[in-house]
């Protein structure tokens, strides 16, 4: 007859088996099942290269978040993207921000509910892709208050599932956005009607001749505008930012191939001089308990003076001995005279 099989073994077998699978899915999560994460979505202009899946997202420098997606452009169901032409169509990246880690490091509770998130960025928060470290190229995402960018949303309004964080252009994008458009309001400028326009007031070439330094002044714009070589110069400068922007990605990139083996060198120097540091420390200290102990007035010298005192009073003693054996050679024998009558 087979033995039963009893159920309170069967079922305390079933619950270590539940106890298992959870602890191998919070181990295989990595501890994702005790986060709390939201999805936003930041629609980038301009090129990416340098940022990567699960680079940081950080405000302030305060990570709170990865990357989640980077995409060339939204898939179904993302969101409708507004009327943009197709050079200036920006690139969707997907962050998620850890709800718990933000308040964790002292965050507001509200922040990540859409009224307070339009009111933050109203309040001017922007998106913007910073630099990680110049050795190796990599970007990440920093999340912070611009009152003065403008606001650029991409999305329609509640199209998609993830709020809108919009976006502001790279620090060396903007430097390129401003001289070009300086450069724009200069060749718009028509000095030769400005000259008309000086003339019909009533100022004749004449009148203008008898003021040297206004002459001068006419004259030297006149030449500024018609040199050939600053009109070549502005028409060239497109090229040449591009051709920078170009260098910069190059360098980027070579320096993406050399870090892995620029990295153990630099930790090498690291601990070489952590050793040199040490070695640096134990010297010192060596060198100040030499110097306390042959200080004047340690211990030390103290007693070394009295050794010394004694070897000269033993000296002498022996010297005494040596000239009283030399003039009483027969005291060795017969000992020293000791006179009775004392």
């Amino acid at each position: 007859m087979a033995n039963r099989v009893s159920s309170a073994a069967i079922g305390a077998f079933v619950l270590s088996s539940l106890g298992l699978a959870a602890i191998a899915a919070v181990i295989l999560g990595s501890g994702k099942l005790m986060q709390r994460p939201h999805d936003f979505i930041c629609m980038f202009q301009g090129s990416l290269n340098g940022l990567k899946v699960g680079a940081a997202v950080k405000v302030r420098g305060v990570q709170i978040g990865v990357v989640k997606q980077i995409q060339l452009r939204l898939h179904e169901g993302q969101g409708e993207l507004r009327q943009v032409s197709i050079a200036q169509q920006p690139m969707p990246v997907i962050l998620e921000l850890d709800e718990r880690e933000f308040k964790s490091k002292g965050g507001g509770s509200k922040a990540f509910h859409q009224g307070r998130l339009d009111e933050l960025i109203k309040a001017g928060l922007r998106a913007q892709l910073n630099m990680e470290s110049l050795l190796t190229g990599l970007l990440y995402v920093d999340l912070n208050f611009h009152p003065h960018a403008p606001l650029h949303l991409y999305l329609e309004p509640g199209s998609g599932p993830y709020p809108e964080i919009p976006t502001i252009p790279t620090q060396l994008e903007q430097i390129r956005e401003d001289a070009t458009r300086a450069l724009a309001k200069i060749g718009e400028v028509d000095f030769k009607r400005l000259t008309d326009a000086i003339t019909d007031a009533g100022l004749s070439v004449k009148q203008l001749a008898g003021d040297p330094q206004l002459h001068q002044a006419i004259a030297s714009v006149n030449r500024i505008v018609s040199d050939p070589d600053l009109r070549r110069a502005i028409d060239q400068l497109d090229e040449t930012l591009v051709n920078v922007n170009k260098a910069v990605v190059s360098v980027k990139n070579t320096i993406d191939r050399t870090g892995s083996k620029i990295d153990p060198v630099v930790a090498s120097f690291q601990k070489t001089s952590t050793d040199l540091q040490a070695a640096l420390a134990q010297a010192q200290s060596t060198l100040a308990s030499a110097q306390l102990l042959l200080s004047p007035g340690s211990p030390m010298t103290h007693k070394l003076d009295a050794t010394l005192a004694e070897l000269t009073d033993a000296s002498r003693s022996i010297h005494d001995l040596a000239d009283y054996l030399q003039r009483n050679p027969s005291a060795l024998i017969r000992g020293r005279y000791v006179d009775g009558n004392r």
